[in-house]
């Protein structure tokens, strides 16, 4: 395995360009290692690239996923169950939590962007709020994903890293949380 990705790093637009395809697949059809996926592009295409190429390809195939999400929750099939007030309790209960429920999804690596991603559509989240707390959430799991994939022995001789990344996380999270404000005050 090692030795295949040693080859895939000669041919790095490739590598790129089958990253990127890998991390849009993955957002559709989660069986595939969302995990080692990205710690693969950032060994394979170095930190900074392999960041990039997963978080721009998972970003813009969420996005897909949500519209789809979207249409497919006006079918009459998923509409006649809106009436039911659990389902109606659900929902208001998920819009409510707004930004900061999409956020710490997407910051948890182990909780599916799938499930999330549908959910958010079907709910009818404002795309607004999806796509802030959903772009600021990966923008933290890649880049943390990312580092630890170009140098994972680093990570434990160097516990300072670890508070600097929480510390980027938390900043993160009050970025994100007032750039979602400001969108939802500047179209009001």
């Amino acid at each position: 395995m090692e030795q295949i990705l040693y080859s895939i790093a000669d041919h790095k637009l490739l590598a790129a360009v089958i990253g990127l395809l890998l991390v849009a697949v993955e957002t559709f059809a989660p069986v595939l290692p969302l995990l080692a996926i990205v710690l693969a592009n950032a060994f394979v295409l170095g930190m900074w690239k392999g960041f990039l190429v997963s978080w721009v390809g998972s970003s813009i195939a969420s996005i897909a996923l949500y519209y789809v999400a979207k249409k497919f929750s006006t079918i009459k099939f998923f509409t006649k169950y809106e009436k039911n007030i659990k389902i109606i309790k659900i929902k208001s209960w998920i819009k409510k939590q707004g930004f900061n429920s999409i956020f710490i999804s997407y910051v948890c690596p182990f909780i599916p962007d799938f499930l999330i991603t549908i959910t958010s559509g079907f709910v009818g989240f404002d795309i607004k709020t999806f796509i802030s707390g959903m772009v600021c959430g990966k923008f933290v799991m890649f880049l943390l994903l990312s580092y630890i994939g170009e140098d994972i022995g680093d990570l434990f001789y160097n516990p300072k890293k670890i508070v600097i990344f929480t510390f980027a996380i938390l900043i993160s999270w009050i970025v994100g949380k007032r750039v979602n404000n400001k969108i939802h005050k500047e179209s009001k």
